[in-house]
């Protein structure tokens, strides 16, 4: 079983007004991001995800904070995940009361299990491009496709606000999450 820990940080560059997010552990602070020539391919961050194989995985994301991220890479034959590499960016956000508030009022019925956590896969689905993590509370995802005609931008329950795929929402993996003492497990199938 894979397991996070409080190591994985975000790293401000300093004096660029941009930062390099760590998918493993993300504090959701609102940040500039420089959008430009950021890959398509992959979220922003890519040099530190967490990897599992193919098929069922066990993640314990016991130490994500509200308002962390944790992005999980996985390679997949599913053609949907061709712009991303044949990787499929799952992400699991561990929203803040506020979010989770929104959420409860806003969730697509049957797609999340706890409300607490979000998981969701990070695929536009505009294109098919990778989304990236934004770090604003209110619009945490957009796709990484920044073009006059994508630029897609998503909230905390995966709906498309603006964009290409506004009005569209993020899939969803299949999933589940359950509490085995003090550890909440993410169970990829």
């Amino acid at each position: 079983m894979h397991k996070l820990t409080r190591r994985n940080v975000i790293v401000k560059l300093t004096g660029t007004g941009a930062a390099l997010m760590c998918p493993a552990i993300l504090n959701a602070q609102t940040v500039d991001l420089d959008w430009d020539n950021v890959p398509t391919t992959a979220p922003i961050g890519q040099d530190r995800l967490i990897n599992v194989d193919a098929g069922t995985s066990q993640i314990e994301i016991s130490a994500l904070q509200p308002g962390e991220v944790a992005v999980i890479a996985r390679p997949t034959t599913d053609e949907t995940y061709s712009a991303t590499g044949m990787i499929q960016y799952i992400a699991v956000h561990h929203r803040t009361p506020d979010q989770i508030t929104f959420g409860e009022a806003n969730d697509q019925a049957g797609t999340v299990q706890n409300s607490t956590y979000f998981v969701v896969n990070l695929v536009c689905e505009h294109r098919g491009k990778a989304i990236g993590i934004t770090g604003d509370p209110n619009v945490p995802f957009a796709c990484t496709d920044r073009g006059s005609r994508h630029s897609s931008n998503y909230n905390a329950s995966g709906i498309g606000v603006s964009g290409a795929s506004e009005g569209d929402s993020l899939s969803f993996p299949d999933y589940t999450l359950s509490v085995e003492g003090d550890q909440m497990i993410l169970q990829l199938a």
